[in-house]
């Protein structure tokens, strides 16, 4: 690399590489770049996205605190990337700026409908991040609650048809013990997507989507469950958390047939929530998948299932039929034959 090039020269090779998700050589210009001009914002903001790809976590983070103290006023981005990095009330604190710059240019009249729409929806996905830090790192503080509140108030006012605010929502009252508000909400949550098209930008990501199941089954809600459930199988059916819900949602069904004239359909759930539990421990020893909690709770659900509905004979067991049903059985043998 010439020792001619300069910043201006760098930036777009850096971009570039970016692009092509060459992560390791747009690092090699970022270093090159950073050595011309080490308190140049633009290159220390991507110098830390690059570094957050190559796991460079801490690098990245100082990188970002870097960026702050030379533009503390203006940009957004990395406070949002700084919030990522951050722990605790640091991270409450670096997502807060962000949010205040995000709601100050939203206020230009210049900006296009759609270009306030997206930020309303990085300022949403912002102060759920807000809110998850008080419901878990920051949970014993005592503006926790009131915190959850405020932030969750405010992120429907700004994007009142974001499906993951009503979902993170449901999830602070069911920690309230209020689930009957919980159900209402996640209905709400689940009408802002459940009729669009596969791909549509404003449906929750998949894993958001195995979330809501959780929170589904936590109220009940077990037929929602499986139009979640069926959505996302046609999307991806190679996930074990995907065979593990459903079977944990048959599991449910069978539980909530109780009387005698139901006892047929429990069975027929059970055998059902069986299934689909092996699959997910059959697809987790491909995948290497590495969730011992929720692979332990698919073995116990099955054990459970077995002391009612005993396995069948394995495939491979031979069955050994009377005589005069043997020509019948092979008839049909040759019909299935392809």
């Amino acid at each position: 690399m010439s020792a001619s090039y300069t910043v201006d020269d760098l930036l777009p090779k850096i971009q570039e590489n970016i692009d092509a998700m060459d992560y390791p050589m747009a690092y090699a210009f970022c270093e090159k770049a950073v050595a011309l001009a080490p308190n140049d914002i633009r290159i220390l903001e991507l110098l830390g996205q690059v570094e957050i790809e190559l796991e460079k976590f801490p690098e990245a983070r100082q990188h970002f605190l870097q960026a702050v103290q030379q533009q503390p006023d203006t940009g957004y981005s990395k406070y949002m990337y700084l919030g990522q990095l951050s722990v605790e009330k640091e991270a409450i604190a670096a997502f807060q700026q962000g949010v205040n710059l995000m709601m100050a240019e939203r206020q230009h009249a210049s900006m296009d409908q759609d270009a306030a729409q997206l930020l309303a929806e990085k300022i949403a996905t912002a102060l759920c991040s807000m809110t998850e830090i008080y419901l878990t790192d920051c949970c014993f503080e005592p503006e926790a609650e009131q915190k959850c509140e405020e932030y969750l108030q405010q992120a429907q006012q700004v994007d009142p048809t974001n499906a993951e605010v009503y979902q993170l929502l449901a999830s602070v009252r069911l920690s309230q013990q209020r689930n009957e508000e919980a159900a209402q909400i996640l209905e709400q949550s689940i009408g802002f997507w459940i009729e669009k098209e596969v791909g549509d930008p404003t449906i929750p990501n998949y894993d958001s989507r195995l979330a809501l199941v959780k929170l589904l089954l936590e109220v009940g809600m077990v037929q929602h469950t499986f139009m979640v459930l069926e959505r996302l199988q046609k999307e991806n059916d190679q996930v074990v958390d995907l065979w593990y819900l459903y079977g944990w949602a048959y599991y449910c069904m069978g539980e909530d047939e109780t009387n005698q004239q139901q006892e047929e359909d429990r069975l027929t759930h059970w055998e059902d929530a069986r299934d689909c539990l092996e699959l997910a421990l059959k697809l987790s020893k491909v995948t290497g998948y590495d969730d011992e909690a929720l692979l332990e709770h698919a073995k116990e659900l099955i054990a459970s299932i077995n002391t009612v509905v005993p396995p069948s004979a394995p495939e491979e067991d031979v069955v050994v039929l009377p005589e005069d049903e043997a020509d019948y059985e092979s008839d049909g043998d040759d019909a299935m034959e392809m």
